[in-house]
């Protein structure tokens, strides 16, 4: 199996990087940042620790901001596998300083959920075809991926992951708006959320959160911080889009009144005191 250095030991991160070990690679630490103690417990390698072939550098990252400070610092690596999501014109710059170390780069952020990392079985948006990697690389992205979906060239994964979170956000703030309704017109959660499942008004989004949503429960699995960094970055791209902007209002609200480590299924909840425009 392939060597592996990971950086990025967050919510995500980490079982993600547990995941690679179990799949048999043999995976280091980047850095001495995030949940280390967590991953060498699970079998991971310290920073310090010595590995005999050039690894391939996997990111996880926050933003772009982390993935271009490690890729300006990195030296040598077989390849860089970037995971993390941002933007296609970040994926450029990382693919243009790595080229000039000769260095290849391929972005393939992922969707899914922390159970679906811990198994393996997250959704890959390649930008590249099959055909443009080594089978180091294509082994490492199908043991962390159950489906993988080649985008097209550079940066276009995280274009199609952009798209996603558009969509997917956008689900949930209307779901937060159906059940305002709901609540007003005076009926009972357990049979608007029964007859939704049933109805044209299901989803993904309505069956992975909507009890959690109408219950008013939040447990962190995707901060509203990390959530608002995509919409926006979406809305850099192409501005005309109302409801991305209307999410990444609410989005802005829950960061600014302290709540941006929250999970992004607050945003449904129209924040109190602050009149919608």
């Amino acid at each position: 199996m392939t060597a592996v250095d990971w950086y990025g030991l967050g919510a995500f991160g980490l079982p993600m990087a547990c995941r690679c070990v179990e799949a048999g690679h043999t995976v280091r630490a980047g850095a001495d940042r995030g949940r280390v103690a967590e991953f060498v417990r699970a079998g991971g390698l310290e920073p310090s620790a010595t590995v005999r072939e050039l690894p391939i550098v996997a990111l996880c990252l926050p933003s772009a901001v982390e993935v271009l400070d490690v890729v300006r610092d990195l030296e040598t690596a077989a390849w860089v596998v970037d995971f993390s999501s941002h933007d296609p014109r970040s994926a450029a710059k990382a693919a243009e300083l790595l080229r000039e170390r000769g260095i290849g780069y391929v972005d393939c952020p992922v969707s899914g959920s922390v159970e679906l990392a811990r198994a393996g079985e997250l959704t890959g948006y390649l930008g590249a075809g099959a055909e443009d990697l080594t089978e180091d690389v294509r082994a490492l992205v199908d043991s962390l991926c159950g489906r993988v979906f080649p985008t097209g060239g550079l940066g276009q994964g995280q274009a199609m992951k952009l798209v996603n979170q558009v969509i997917h956000l956008g689900n949930v703030l209307v779901l937060g708006e159906g059940f305002e309704l709901a609540d007003q017109l005076g009926l009972e959660p357990d049979t608007v959320l029964e007859a939704l499942r049933a109805s044209s008004g299901s989803s993904r989004m309505l069956e992975r959160f909507g009890r959690q949503m109408l219950n008013e429960s939040y447990p962190r699995q995707f901060s509203a911080r990390l959530a608002r960094k995509d919409i926006r970055n979406a809305l850099r791209l192409s501005p005309g889009l109302p409801v991305a902007a209307m999410v990444e209002e609410r989005l802005r609200a829950l960061v600014d009144s302290g709540l941006g480590e929250d999970n992004f299924t607050r945003l449904a909840k129209r924040p109190q005191g602050r009149p919608e425009r």
